[in-house]
């Protein structure tokens, strides 16, 4: 402002100023401008920039203030939130196995025939000879069994080792004697006797070895072995042979270091149903979650695979793949976590299985495995294998039957901003319409009963209770559908309306709810229900107002900015107030000095009258009064705020007058200034 002053005295003194040795000096009054106010009911009424007030005019220019608010958001996220711990196993050794181990050794009979003196010289390779009788061919004679290429060493809870003589001689072999001896302790296996074995015949036996503790270098001793005569000439060929071929069978480890084969320990086919409390879910979307699966296991080389076939992403269902678990050296378990974000679960159990669908189930898979390493470990039957599976799912929908649930909701308190201004005085409304709008984005109805609604007023302690008809009644709320089974939601609105004119006339700030909502209240339909969470039953809360009332000492305050102080060159000399009332409604006005922390400095005018705009027959103003008030002799130092008090009554006490759109009131202030120039 003094900006322009500035200006404005240069522009004088341009134009004024004479081409003298010395210029004159002379005092220069100006009057400027200095706040101006221009108020209509709903500047007057509600805060600037409130995001739920507004006010709407109908075709007569009747202003009504309309206030909007969401009293109620459901959130169901925990309705169907699956949050658990399932499939807890331990699996120990006893129920490991082990390939059978087959080790074979083969003597020629060229081998045979270079054990006796001249042997290859009467009986060459090709030849046709009559076969004489060879006793003691094998006298304690040692066979080198290497089973190295499977074990070390191997202890059995369960086993069988399994002889088998196949002779390819062109004759007859008979006593055949023979002993298993560990290498390192020298231990007798088994003792096998064969009386005889035909020419191209096989021969066989078995004993346990449960309880026995097997080497890598087993020792074969054949005690005896002699060579039949043939019954007439036959053919020597240097390739034919003796096979033997022993076998351990039927394998029950109770400790073995070893190379152990690839192989599964359990397999775990089941189903696990969540707790949902009285729902009944078939199929949830996943918005967020994650399986973990946690496994200990001493082992030194566990595997695990875990799949969910009832969940899918695009139409494929999940498989953990290869978790190869790290040997335990403490309790500290490995956890493998995977995301679910996107996929879609079954709850419906195992397809096709045996009667029929059900809910709140899924179907899983878990196989526990030896890994193959390809190196020698050591494992023991005090090895174990335990695991468990963690679920914590938030869905984003649920389709199924979301059953019989009851949620009470508060005693909620909301503000209502609409009457901050409002400081003092009475309020007869022709009419206030109050409405809860209720939209509901679930498949599935409901009920809900208001428990307590009523309006307050803090400061001055009153509280208006809605109409008895609201509370306590049952309001039916109608289920929502889908576009073609998916989204869209195409909800219901539930619109409750009642008289809230007793209810606002106290000038509340606050509206106070307390509701409880009925889930399904008829039970399970013949439909399945829905939810999406992030689309829940919403309520709000439209407030309309025409402003038609009847009003006593109703009192409003507007704070304006304004620097009214002076300085060495510039100060007020004269304040000029000037009032034009375009409303129907008389009024006294106070206005305040405030610093800039909003302490009163001074009161420049109070309990002003001011006249009621001129009004016609039908109490429409048709033009404005004006007043005007003139301030003399008032320090205006450190003024950096005026604050409008006005008090407003109707004229008539039993009559409601209407406020329309173009009513407004007008408050302008401007100062004379004096400037003495060239000083």
């Amino acid at each position: 402002m003094k900006r322009t002053l500035n200006i404005l005295i240069c522009t004088i003194l341009f134009v004024s100023c004479k081409q003298e040795l010395e210029s004159p000096t002379w005092e220069v009054d100006m009057i400027v401008p200095v706040a101006h106010a221009n108020m209509n009911v709903e500047d007057m009424i509600t805060e600037v920039n409130s995001q739920n007030i507004s006010s709407s005019i109908d075709s007569d220019s009747l202003i009504s203030l309309v206030f909007s608010q969401e009293i109620i958001d459901i959130n169901f996220d925990t309705l169907v939130k699956i949050d658990a711990i399932t499939d807890e196993q331990t699996h120990t050794l006893d129920s490991a196995s082990f390939a059978d181990v087959i080790i074979s050794d083969t003597v020629t009979i060229g081998e045979s025939i270079n054990e006796i003196p001249f042997g290859t010289i009467l009986f060459p390779n090709g030849s046709t000879n009559n076969i004489p009788a060879i006793p003691n061919i094998a006298n304690e004679d040692t066979i080198n069994i290497d089973a190295s290429e499977y074990f070390e060493t191997m202890t059995l809870y369960k086993g069988f080792l399994i002889i088998e003589f196949i002779n390819k001689y062109p004759t007859d072999i008979s006593n055949i004697s023979l002993s298993l001896i560990n290498s390192i302790n020298q231990n007798i296996i088994a003792t096998f006797h064969f009386p005889v074995i035909a020419s191209g015949g096989t021969v066989s036996d078995s004993v346990s070895i449960a309880g026995q503790t097997i080497d890598e270098n087993i020792l074969g001793i054949l005690h005896n072995m002699d060579i039949n005569a043939s019954n007439s000439p036959v053919l020597i060929n240097y390739e034919d042979a003796i096979i033997t071929k022993i076998t351990v069978s039927d394998i029950g480890i109770t400790e073995a270091t070893a190379i152990f084969p690839e192989q599964q320990l359990t397999e775990n086919l089941k189903e696990h149903s969540f707790d949902m409390g009285n729902a009944q879910i078939k199929e949830i979307g996943i918005k967020s979650g994650t399986v973990k699966i946690n496994v200990l296991s001493t082992l030194p080389n566990g595997k695990m695979i875990y799949n969910i076939p009832s969940l899918k992403k695009n139409g494929i269902p999940f498989t953990s793949g290869d978790m190869i678990i790290p040997e335990a050296t403490n309790l500290e378990l490995t956890t493998f976590e995977f995301n679910f974000d996107g996929y879609v679960l079954d709850l419906t159990g195992k397809e096709s299985r045996i009667g029929g669908d059900t809910v709140n189930t899924i179907y899983t898979e878990a196989y526990t495995f030896i890994d193959y390493t390809g190196e020698l470990v050591t494992i023991n039957n005090t090895d174990s294998f335990y695991s468990y599976i963690e679920f914590d799912l938030t869905p984003e929908y649920a389709i199924g039957y979301l059953g019989q649930e009851s949620i009470e909701f508060g005693p909620d308190q909301k503000e209502l901003n609409i009457f901050n201004k409002i400081s003092e005085g009475t309020l007869s409304l022709e009419q206030a319409n109050l409405s809860l709008l209720i939209d509901n984005f679930i498949g599935a109805d409901a009920n809900i009963v208001f428990n307590d609604f009523n309006t307050s007023n803090t400061i001055t302690g009153q509280t208006v209770n809605a109409h008895p008809s609201i509370i306590g009644n049952i309001y039916n709320i109608n289920r929502a559908t889908l576009t073609g089974g998916g989204l869209p939601i195409n909800p219901t609105e539930t619109d409750i309306l009642l008289d809230a004119k007793e209810m606002m006339e106290i000038f509340p700030n606050y509206i106070n709810i307390h509701s409880t909502l009925y889930l399904n209240p008829d039970g399970e339909q013949n439909t399945s229900d829905f939810l999406y969470p992030e689309f829940p039953i919403q309520a709000s809360l439209n407030l309309e107002i025409p402003l038609s009332f009847i009003a006593n000492n109703l009192i409003f305050t507007e704070t304006i900015d304004a620097n009214l102080s002076s300085d060495d060159e510039l100060e007020v000399d004269e304040l000029y107030i000037t009032i034009q009332n375009g409303f129907p409604l008389n009024s006294t006005i106070d206005i305040i000095l405030l610093d800039e922390y909003n302490n009163i400095i001074d009161t420049l005018i109070n309990n002003q009258w001011i006249n009621s705009g001129n009004i016609d027959s039908e109490n429409k103003v048709t033009s404005s009064s004006k007043s005007m008030i003139t301030i003399k002799n008032t320090n205006y130092n450190d003024v950096r705020k005026i604050k409008i008090i006005a008090n407003f009554s109707t004229a008539s006490v039993t009559d409601h007058i209407n406020i329309y759109s173009f009513y407004n009131l007008d408050v302008a202030l401007s100062a004379k200034f004096r400037k003495r120039l060239g000083k």
